[in-house]
């Protein structure tokens, strides 16, 4: 009895599998076009909806990537540096001690009026006390960048004067007692990146801004309140998150990143997003991918790169007049998430319109690109209305960098002994070839051989200048 029972079963097991399986092949065999469309659209709707999440991220979270980048880089000291450079250890100032020339290749666009000074600053064990000197009659700035590159702070001449100071560098919601007389700023993130720049009047000055350079300091809050100025060792950042092959390198930065940087309670609603492609406040879980999301997240770094580098065209970020682009929102961004990211990468470290303009022209007056082939003027009825200098820079298109040229002049600033109209207006001579005229020549910006562009630099800009009252000159081919 037991024996056809148990056969039964085994029969009735047998034929209920059959049935399933018949019933999966006729429902499979059976599914009408309609509904394979439908099934293929929704799989080409979820990839697509991976890639717009993972383009999201990018926009939003390669500022922080490259600025984690940019400490490490900055903060490394593995290798000789050259006296351009302004890298230094952890929690201590490094000072670029020379102008940059042509021969100088490790900082595109630089600028030849002011030397450049960097700090990056890890406020997360204890406040930094940051002093500056007493400044008389010069130029000088230093700016306070979080993580997110906001410029939330300005030391210098425009907005704190040219007396000596003392500002307290705090990490978020610090608690604590404070020095008597001490300046605080609260950090937003725990990380600060502090960029200086010191006017500089010509390679004889170099002692003087030396001097100064000097005298930028940072003390832990310990050592400041026991008075001890020996020296001292930061630890040094941890090594870049990811490997370099990895095609998904940037999430698992981002991803490592985000840890380190808790982000404002207004934008966990955008993190809490980005959950579905494995990225969160806990890091970057790439098993949660499928095949074809890997490729979408891949597809949307590059994409995400082109997005941000055509910024510069965008007519909601920017004004243009006579060719010259100007932007008023450095810092300022909000939500523009691309355009933080585009002023954190090839213009990284760029200062609010109040402290200083950077028009920039790649094209003359009639829109044709600019050319070493070409020569050309720009009139000046008057010398640009700042409190501060001014200057113009040519760079080569290609290389990014300053150009080669007999007489050395890499730039035209207040300073140039240039010769003027008896109006008081000027015209700059821009061309490859050297003029032959006495007064051309003393007023002469040599350009590159083929493409280049211009950058016009406006320190403590008047009210004229942020009201586009008065412009920066178009730049005129001479026929």
């Amino acid at each position: 009895m037991f024996k056809k029972q148990f056969t039964a079963t085994i029969i009735a097991t047998i034929l209920m599998s059959s049935l399933s399986i018949n019933a999966q092949e006729v429902k499979s065999t059976t599914l009408s076009p309609a509904a394979q469309i439908h099934q293929n659209q929704a799989s080409t709707w979820l990839n697509q909806e991976s890639y717009i999440l993972a383009t999201n991220a990018y926009l939003w979270g390669s500022t922080l990537v490259r600025m984690e980048q940019v400490a490490r880089q900055y903060t490394d000291m593995s290798q000789p540096q050259n006296d351009t450079s302004y890298r230094a250890p952890l929690n201590h100032f490094g000072h670029a001690r020379r102008l940059p020339t042509d021969q100088d290749t490790d900082m595109p666009t630089a600028n030849r009026d002011t030397l450049y000074s960097s700090a990056v600053v890890d406020v997360s064990k204890e406040p930094m006390i940051l002093s500056t000197p007493t400044v008389n009659n010069r130029y000088f700035v230093i700016n306070m960048f979080d993580m997110w590159h906001n410029l939330f702070k300005y030391v210098g001449t425009r907005t704190t004067g040219d007396n000596a100071q003392e500002i307290m560098i705090v990490p978020p919601h610090w608690q604590g007692n404070i020095p008597k007389g001490m300046a605080v700023v609260e950090a937003p993130t725990t990380k600060v990146w502090l960029w200086g720049r010191t006017q500089v009047f010509g390679e004889k000055d170099y002692p003087a801004v030396h001097t100064i350079q000097d005298q930028y300091k940072l003390t832990p809050l310990s050592r400041y309140l026991s008075h001890d100025s020996s020296d001292f060792i930061s630890l040094a950042l941890s090594p870049r998150a990811g490997k370099a092959d990895d095609p998904l390198r940037f999430y698992e930065e981002l991803g490592a990143y985000l840890t380190a940087n808790p982000i404002p309670e207004r934008q966990q609603a955008l993190l809490g997003q980005f959950n579905k492609i494995g990225l969160s406040e806990d890091g970057f879980d790439r098993s949660k991918l499928t095949s074809s999301m890997k490729i979408q997240l891949e597809k949307a770094v590059k994409d995400g790169q082109q997005i941000v580098a055509n910024q510069t065209s965008n007519p909601v970020t920017m004004k243009m007049k006579d060719g010259w682009y100007y932007s008023f929102i450095l810092d300022q961004f909000g939500d523009d998430n691309a355009l933080r990211s585009l002023i954190s990468h090839p213009y990284l470290g760029g200062q609010g319109a109040k402290e200083a303009m950077y028009p920039i022209t790649y094209t003359d007056a009639k829109g044709q690109l600019l050319s070493g082939n070409t020569q050309y003027t720009m009139h000046f009825k008057d010398e640009p209305p700042v409190d501060s200098f001014w200057s113009v820079t040519v760079y080569d298109a290609k290389t990014k960098m300053l150009i080669s040229n007999d007489i050395r002049r890499f730039n035209i600033n207040d300073q140039t002994p240039i010769q003027k109209n008896k109006d008081g207006s000027f015209d700059l001579v821009l061309s490859h070839k050297k003029p032959t005229d006495s007064k051309q020549l003393a007023n002469w910006l040599p350009t590159a051989e083929g493409n280049f562009y211009a950058i016009t630099r406006l320190y403590i800009p008047s009210q004229d200048i942020l009201d586009m009252k008065w412009t920066v000159p178009p730049i005129n081919p001479i026929k």
